[in-house]
């Protein structure tokens, strides 16, 4: 009877031994598969991660004031990124220095791709070349997610100017416009500025720059008559162009624009060297997870794809333009470096 009595308490022992083991062993698991959870959700390529973005309202830093083109356009991208993303995209304007206040603001912020820039060659490729104390690396502060829209430079003319085609303007500045002829754009190093640069060297001909602090300042004087023309882009200048107030001789792009066919191209007018892309993208902060970087850029692209923007761009008279993330990289490295040789070529002086 002893002998079987003690037989049981050791076997329920054994056994309440081997039970605490497997409890021991079972919390062990568990432990260590929450660390390894902790851990994949703290890494931001991780489909726990991937799943999560974005969970909250994204800021679109537009680098210009209320009310301009470039904030339409601004606007636009951002009820279309909403949209797409399924998740509120919020404008927040921050004007000043040309669109280099902006894009620092955007290279100083967290990398998680709730903050991002609506780009463009002036802040990224033209700033480096011009401002001395840019307080930003353009090749290594920022991530490229990807371009949306072309908006090509267009030359209009006064009306009154006895001009109808680039060919036309060459002949009436080295005849009896010669010395006579002036461009206005948005001030030195601005794009309209580059584009008369491009043209007068091309050609051959001179005119005298005319700076002013914005294109819209610009233009009542080309209506005038005061200035002779002005470079700018087209979603600035279609209106005055619809409302029969200059007339537009030349658009500087690779190919015609769909919203002024009738107007050709410097390289099909025989000035192939006046040719000068303008584009309009998203970029965000250095070191942004890939995952992000690739939902964004396929939110761009399901964007564009929308009749509404589509409507939109053409109003404003712009193309879709639409790249990768490693196009628009290259896209900006080859823009920097062209720029740049402008610029100096123009002998503007850093400030």
């Amino acid at each position: 009877m002893n002998k079987k009595s003690s037989g049981s308490d050791g076997s329920r022992q054994r056994a309440a031994e081997k039970s605490t083991m497997s409890c021991t062993t079972m919390r062990r698991k568990l432990l260590a598969l929450a660390s390894i959870a902790a851990a994949a959700l703290a890494l931001p390529g991780s489909a726990f991660a991937q799943d999560d973005y974005p969970s909250k309202p994204i800021k679109l830093i537009v680098p210009y004031a209320t009310g301009g083109v470039s904030d339409a356009m601004g606007r636009m991208t951002a009820n279309a990124l909403t949209k797409a993303l399924n998740q509120t995209v919020v404008v927040e304007n921050r004007g000043g220095a040309g669109g280099t206040l902006g894009a620092a603001v955007v290279a100083k912020s967290a990398p998680d791709g709730y903050t991002l820039l609506l780009t463009s060659p002036p802040m990224v490729a033209v700033a480096p070349a011009l401002l001395k104390d840019l307080s930003y690396d353009t090749a290594k502060d920022f991530t490229t997610i990807g371009t949306m829209v072309t908006t090509p430079n267009v030359l209009v003319v006064n009306n009154d100017l006895p001009v109808k085609s680039i060919v036309e303007l060459v002949a009436y500045a080295k005849g009896p416009g010669k010395g006579k002829l002036s461009f206005a754009s948005a001030g030195p190093g601005s794009t309209g500025h580059l584009s008369g640069h491009i043209l007068a060297t091309s050609t051959g001909i001179e005119m005298q720059h005319v700076p002013y602090k914005s294109s819209g300042q610009a233009f009542p004087d080309v209506i005038s008559g005061r200035v002779s023309m002005v470079f700018d882009s087209l979603p600035s200048t279609i209106g005055h162009v619809r409302a029969g107030k200059v007339r537009p001789i030349l658009v500087m792009s690779d190919k015609r624009s769909s919203v002024m066919p009738d107007v050709p191209t410097a390289a099909e007018s025989g000035f192939p060297a006046a040719t000068m892309n303008f584009w309009v993208g998203i970029e965000g902060p250095a070191r942004m997870p890939k995952h992000v970087v690739d939902k964004l850029n396929a939110a761009l692209k399901t964007a564009v794809a929308t009749k509404e923007m589509r409507d939109q761009m053409t109003f404003l008279g712009a193309e879709p333009y639409l790249t990768t993330p490693a196009e628009f990289e290259a896209v900006r490295k080859n823009d920097i470096v062209k720029y740049g040789k402008l610029v100096k070529d123009m002998g503007l002086k850093q400030e």
